[in-house]
């Protein structure tokens, strides 16, 4: 096998040197005639046009996926069909509303309630207010009133019957000391009837004055704690409570806005105008249960995306925003540029339409272990009966010259970094080096060495190898591979 290599790398270091030295020796020199199978052509002014082609599939720029927000509910209606244009806020589908329609009414009343209260606290206290309070006021004051005429009447009754029993118990005294013998004992009775009689009397006289003396308390408590009311609430709102009404406005209004947004989600509407391309819902299903089935994970009611893969309940394309997505080799991918101009051609329709690149990938994609880059391509006035998915063909300007001199592209040969071309002159062949610019995919430009009219020699079956160049790199697996 080693043998074999140097064997190899030998032939190919004698066919480099030849090349070459063929090359250099005839430099300004003159070559032998060619014979009659020789190809030439003729030096030209006109346009040069260097290009990339490749192929891909037409997608919209921009897809919107849009779904319900929240829990979603079941499908009570679909508004669009896929191909229907609609515009930006247009209804799309709609979800049961029931429960939502019952959260916003509650929320509501609960707001009217707080405004009446924070009115209330406000305005401070109506005319019928204020006569309640007076009422109150004096009918607590006619209370003490006779509360303290009936302490009055039981201390004047205690009084007078003090002054009573003390005259009879003084008369029985009496009756008793100047009572005979023989009337003692019934006149001691009559003495201790009286003193008992004074006891009970009094005794009762005093529980009159205790009870009366409670009223009185009582109804003096109540009158002063209604005339502090009637002062209170003359005196209006104070800050804590207006703010504390304020703030029970602020919370409710907070709830019926919240309750209104969940009712105006049960309504899926159009983010932005466009064409409906997919509707993944239909009725009586779950809403939640048709976007899972679309495969979309997101929770916000849209997404979007320029890949053309976007996903949800129903998904919006915008087709006036056409592109391709094609792959170009690595090696041409270099070449390629935002901003360059294209010619998209749809063989199966049989049209085509002009775009411009957009977008070069920056990361690579292998296919087969072979090194590509995505280029998108945006179509300009792109004709309306073409359909997402049609197969195209991209050719990419990356280069142009206009008016210049050229030849065609197998005339050329380049070894490193120099390129030469064949010119036949009566018969008599000269290499001659040259340097060259935009070289197309038929022709290259000249920028110097050769002159319009000149006649310059192509490469001929089973000639030379005209036209040949050597990658500046070297062979691939160099010699230096064989030779270690």
């Amino acid at each position: 096998m080693r043998r074999r290599t140097w064997i190899v790398n030998g032939v190919l270091v004698l066919a480099l040197a030849g090349a070459i030295g063929v090359a250099v020796t005839n430099v300004g020199s003159s070559a032998s005639a060619q014979t009659s199978t020789s190809q030439t052509a003729t030096v030209t002014q006109g346009d040069v046009t260097a290009s990339v082609s490749a192929s891909g599939n037409l997608s919209t720029a921009t897809q919107v996926g849009v779904n319900f927000q929240g829990s979603g509910g079941t499908v009570t209606a679909v508004y669009v069909h896929v191909g229907d244009k609609v515009t930006s806020g247009q209804a799309l589908a709609k979800v049961d509303d029931t429960s939502a329609r019952q959260s916003l009414t509650s929320a509501r009343a609960s707001l009217a309630s707080a405004r009446a209260n924070l009115a209330t606290v406000q305005a401070g206290q109506t005319g019928a207010e204020q006569s309640r309070d007076a009422a109150s006021l004096s009918a607590a004051k006619v209370s003490l009133s006779n509360s303290q005429t009936s302490l009055a009447q039981a201390k004047a009754t205690y009084k007078l019957d003090t002054s009573q029993q003390d005259a009879i118990v003084a008369a029985a005294q009496s009756a008793y000391n100047s009572a005979s013998p023989a009337v003692k004992d019934q006149a001691l009775a009559t003495l201790q009837q009286a003193e008992r009689t004074r006891s009970s009397t009094l005794l009762r006289d005093q529980q009159s004055i205790q009870n009366a003396q409670g009223q009185v308390n009582s109804a003096q408590a109540q009158y002063d704690s209604q005339r502090a009311s009637v002062a209170v609430n003359g005196q209006g709102a104070t800050s804590a409570q207006l703010a504390s009404a304020r703030a029970q406005v602020a919370t409710a209004q907070v709830q019926v806005d919240q309750a209104q947004t969940t009712l105006d989600q049960t309504t899926l509407r159009a983010p932005e105008a466009g064409t409906v391309t997919t509707v993944s819902g239909v009725v009586g299903e779950s809403s939640s249960s048709s976007a899972s089935g679309a495969a979309s994970s997101s929770t916000s009611s849209t997404s979007s995306t320029s890949s053309g893969t976007a996903s949800g309940f129903v998904v919006l394309s915008d087709l006036k925003s056409l592109q391709v997505v094609s792959k170009v080799a690595e090696a041409d991918a270099t070449k390629v540029k935002v901003g360059q101009k294209a010619t998209v051609t749809f063989s199966a329709a049989g049209i085509t339409a002009a775009g411009t690149v957009t977008a070069i990938d920056v990361q690579d994609t292998i296919t087969n272990n072979v090194v590509e880059y995505g280029v998108t391509v945006a179509l300009t006035d792109a004709p309306a009966t073409l359909k997402l998915g049609q197969t195209a063909t991209v050719r990419i300007i990356t280069g142009s010259a206009t008016n210049v001199l050229s030849v065609p592209s197998s005339a050329v040969t380049t070894l490193g970094n120099t390129s030469t071309v064949t010119v036949t002159n009566n018969g008599t062949d000269t290499v001659t080096p040259v340097q060259v610019g935009i070289k197309g995919n038929d022709r290259t430009e000249i920028t110097s060495g050769l002159s319009a009219g000149q006649v310059v020699v192509l490469p001929s079956s089973g000639g030379a190898p005209s036209g040949f160049t050597f990658p500046s790199g070297g062979l691939r697996g160099g010699l230096g591979g064989g030779l270690g």
